[in-house]
């Protein structure tokens, strides 16, 4: 017997979840439906199997292939135009040839013994055989009426209570002979239950229904498909599950439960019962997730999904919440704290902004957004959200457009910071660019790659856990201008890149952590003469850029064993801020330093710097009082970045502290007395997450300082302090930040222009974070 399967169901009563696939391809428990139908097909020697297919075609030919992989042989037919169950199956005619064909159905899941349906035919000289199975829930399905001998006495197609007669439903499970076949009209739309059937019954032929035993469930809706899930999860069918993963320890799972190979469950989560954790999936410390199904999603802490399903590729961000039945379909983003009520039906691609609850479908409005630079020569996120494969090709492409010749590329951190950088290599490369593979290890280094070779542009890619950064600087090793991250992001958003004709070549580059540390400890013109012995020191950390800082110091002539007494140094891990322990405890923070700084060079003669806006305001006090002026990037054009980019040691850990220890001999002072010359301030910071829309509560704010600097964010002063307020990239949310003389000052201004902000967003209590 052969046997064809009818798949080109669009599945329109099961969207979203079928939005994007054909009805017979939606996974249940990490296979499609339709591949147990074949399992099925093989188990009773079915081998020789057509499909009929209309909707997304090519995703279930991909898929099964020539059937060798299931041990059957596959072949398959496209219907253009829809020509009803038996008008598809007509149209297979030659496909059965002078043997019973057995007709099922690709997007419902059973275990019925087909073999003995198959047997109940031939005993009968049935023309045809309708299988039949028992059902409490009667008016979504068609009735059937047999009499004892099995011979089809009655339909009743999706009856009223009156009209249920029997529990007996048609499971669209069929076997024909050729001459039921043949009874079909060629070409034109025929249907088995309206037409063929209904015909044979007022003809008198042998029609017949057997009433299987066993599993039979038509996932034909999102209610009926989640119920499948829970039978497969309670063994109720009969079905070969894919091998699950193990649970690992410090998981707190309540059975049943499935976990999909290649999903990871971080110790403190908590899963089922009746939790479907597809492979890929990622559920993190403090998630939850019971009675639902997750085909390959991201949960991030604290996000709880109840009874509901979420599609292949999308993220529950921190503190997000969907409700039982709630639907999210592929590729969609839950911001942080949203909450999806029952009701709730998100189309694939889609964003549901942090904050917000949605109760209805989202289908329209915007779409996903793509990553976008922060301003900074940045772009920030989760490699399997924000920054995945597709992407960065798209990225390397638009790189490798708008700056031919060799691109600096480097990357570290992980498995996710590596596939990024390949993916931006294949881009660079297909665009005509020529990526220069650089060991730069940290980000500091990266940028003093572009500047030391005058690349166009230096890429580095780094991974912290599950957060990956790209960084872009410039041949000045600087980050990127807004000009050209825009330029950047359009190309990549489009995916407009022109291919060229002949793709880059990749080359190594080696050593550049040695040559960052020996160009960051030559000796400056004015500390010719050093007046006091070398220090002893200390650096903290471990990673690449604190191994970079001892480097330095060492060839500074500064001796790295020093006691509990010594100046202890330590970087952020980019190497891009360098902060202290003095001689008598005193911690000094990056900003603390650049004071320090400026008094170098002040002593040096240096009558201008520049630094960039974000830097805080009492700098230019302070180098006021110095005899000193400052230019802004940011506010004062070219002059400043190109001054900028000549002074490394305002922007680089490595090259700071070289300055600190020549500068320190070079006058005879610990690092703690050159602290006492330099005045003091202090700096308190907070961010606060908006329920309104951050432009408005900006602008309201501007509105009511008359003195203020309106260049990256509002920054004004404020009696003896500053403040500066600026909307936080890609989030709902702003950073205040204000300095003083005190830390109570700092604090006071602080909370000051939090509560406006919180008055003007009309919070009654606000979240700041």
């Amino acid at each position: 017997m052969k046997a064809v399967v009818l798949a080109g169901g669009e599945g329109s009563r099961l969207r979203p979840i079928s939005a994007e696939t054909p009805k017979p391809m939606v996974r249940l428990l990490d296979k499609p439906v339709m591949e147990y139908t074949v399992e099925l097909l093989k188990k009773h020697g079915v081998t020789d199997i057509t499909a009929t297919l209309q909707t997304l075609p090519h995703k279930i030919t991909d898929y099964f292939g020539d059937g060798s992989h299931w041990g059957v042989r596959m072949s398959y037919r496209v219907e253009s135009n829809p020509l009803g169950t038996a008008g598809g199956v007509r149209a297979c005619r030659y496909f059965a040839g002078n043997e019973p064909l057995l007709v099922i159905s690709g997007d419902a899941v059973t275990d019925i013994d087909l073999t003995a349906c198959a047997q109940f035919h031939r005993s009968k000289n049935a023309l045809a055989t309708i299988v039949l199975t028992r059902r409490e829930q009667l008016l979504e399905y068609g009735l059937v009426m047999t009499n004892p001998d099995g011979r089809v006495a009655r339909f009743i197609e999706k009856p009223s209570w009156g009209q249920v007669f029997t529990d007996t439903v048609n499971t669209g499970i069929y076997i024909l002979s050729p001459e039921a076949l043949d009874m079909i009209p060629d070409g034109v739309f025929y249907d088995f239950a309206r037409d063929l059937f209904p015909r044979m019954l007022s003809e008198g032929l042998p029609l017949y229904g057997v009433t299987a035993e066993g599993y039979w469930c038509d996932i034909g809706d999102v209610l009926a498909y989640m119920n499948c899930c829970c039978d497969a999860l309670d063994g109720k069918i009969d079905i070969a599950l894919p091998a699950q993963a193990e649970i690992p320890d410090g998981v707190y799972a309540e059975q049943p439960c499935y976990v999909g190979r290649g999903a990871l469950l971080d110790a403190g989560c908590r899963i089922g019962p009746y939790a479907v954790i597809g492979a890929g999936s990622r559920v993190r410390a403090g998630a939850s997730v019971a009675y639902s199904v997750l085909d390959g999603v991201h949960v991030d802490t604290l996000a709880r999904c109840e009874g509901a399903f979420a599609g292949r590729g999308s993220v529950l961000r921190e503190g997000a919440a969907l409700r039982e039945g709630a639907v999210v379909g592929e590729s969609v983003i839950v911001g942080s704290h949203a909450e999806l009520t029952g009701n709730a039906r998100v189309w694939p691609n889609k964003e549901i902004e942090a904050d917000t609850r949605v109760d209805g479908s989202v289908t329209g409005g915007h779409g996903r957004r793509a990553a976008a630079f922060d301003g900074a020569g940045g772009i920030s996120g989760q490699p399997y959200a924000d920054l995945g494969p597709e992407f960065c090709l798209r990225l390397g492409e638009a790189i490798g457009s708008v700056a031919r010749g060799e691109i600096a590329l480097s990357h570290r951190g992980g498995d996710s910071a590596r596939c990024a950088a390949l993916a931006l290599e294949a881009g660079i490369c297909s665009s005509g660019g020529s990526p220069v593979l650089s060991d730069a290890p940290f980000a500091a280094c990266a940028a003093y790659s572009s500047g030391l070779y005058r690349l166009p542009l230096s890429v580095f890619v780094k991974q912290r856990g599950d957060s990956l950064s790209i960084r872009l600087y410039d041949s000045l090793g600087l980050p990127i201008q807004r000009e050209l991250e825009r330029k950047i992001e359009s190309l990549t958003a489009r995916g407009e890149s022109v291919t060229a004709p002949r793709p880059g070549h990749s080359r190594p580059l080696s050593g550049l952590a040695d040559a960052h540390a020996t160009a960051a400890a030559v000796l400056p013109e004015w500390a010719a003469e050093l007046a006091a012995a070398p220090w002893e020191g200390r650096v903290s950390g471990g990673d690449s850029a604190s191994a970079a800082l001892r480097r330095t110091l060492a060839l500074t002539g500064c001796t790295l064993s020093g006691g509990a007494g010594s100046p202890l140094f330590g970087c952020d891990e980019d190497g891009l801020r360098l902060t202290a322990v003095d001689e008598s405890g005193q911690s000094l923070s990056h900003a603390r330093i650049l004071t320090m700084l400026l008094w170098l060079e002040a002593q040096a003669g240096v009558k201008l710097i520049a630094l960039p806006y974000s830097e805080p305001a009492a700098l230019d006090e302070c180098a006021l009082s110095l005899g000193i002026s400052i230019l802004r990037v940011g506010r004062d054009g070219d002059a400043a970045r190109e001054l900028y980019a000549s002074q490394r040691h305002l922007r680089d850990a490595c090259f700071a502290a070289a300055r600190l220890a020549y500068g320190c001999r070079r006058h005879g002072i610990s690092l703690s007395g050159l602290s006492e010359r330099v005045p003091a301030f202090h700096i308190r910071s907070a961010e606060l997450r908006l329920d309104g829309d951050r432009g408005a509560v900006m602008r309201a704010l501007a509105s009511t300082q008359e003195n203020a600097e309106l260049v990256e964010g509002l920054r004004a002063k404020v009696g003896r302090g500053w403040v500066h307020v600026a909307p936080m990239p890609g989030r709902r949310a702003l950073r205040i930040t204000a300095e003083g003389g005190s830390e109570e000052l700092a604090s006071e201004i602080c909370d000051f222009y939090l509560e406006a902000a919180k008055k003007i967003d009309g919070q009654s209590q606000g979240a700041v974070i």
